[in-house]
């Protein structure tokens, strides 16, 4: 196979996003080597290789930087995962705890200053509290409309 066939294979591929890094670095290497005589169709990706190889030269970019940076992605990724995973076992386990508690009994009333904790007569006191601030329909409520205006 000519080296031009396999140029234009590895470019589908590239444009196809299947290209390996290994087939990335070929196409790097014949776009930004400016011995090769590159057809004039194939210019505009001299000019995309020739950019990366730079861009990646002036980050100090190299195979050995890539495959470290993958690798601390993959570790990040897995540490995320893990705080997830810790975070939702210490939600569980509060969850759990807050179930298990005894209960108190937390209805009470403070009438004149004294604490009823007796079902009945908090229900009672509430009714009547309710009863002093509730309102009868046949209630004038023409102050309220005047105030919207």
């Amino acid at each position: 196979m000519k080296k031009e066939e396999y140029i234009k294979q590895l470019l589908d591929k590239y444009l196809d996003g299947e290209t390996s890094s290994a087939e990335e670095r070929a196409l790097r290497g014949y776009f930004t080597n400016k011995a090769n005589n590159i057809p004039e169709e194939w210019m505009p990706y001299r000019a995309l290789f020739t950019y990366i190889a730079e861009e990646r030269a002036d980050e100090g970019e190299t195979a050995e930087t890539i495959d470290i940076n993958v690798n601390k992605a993959g570790k990040a990724h897995r540490r995320g995962w893990i705080y997830a995973a810790a975070t939702a076992a210490a939600a569980i386990l509060i969850a759990v705890v807050m179930i298990s508690l005894p209960r108190s009994n937390d209805n009470y009333a403070v009438i004149d200053g004294k604490v009823y904790t007796n079902k009945k007569v908090v229900e009672d006191e509430a009714l009547k509290a309710l009863q002093m601030v509730s309102s009868d329909n046949d209630d004038n409520f023409d102050a309220l409309k005047m105030m919207r205006q």
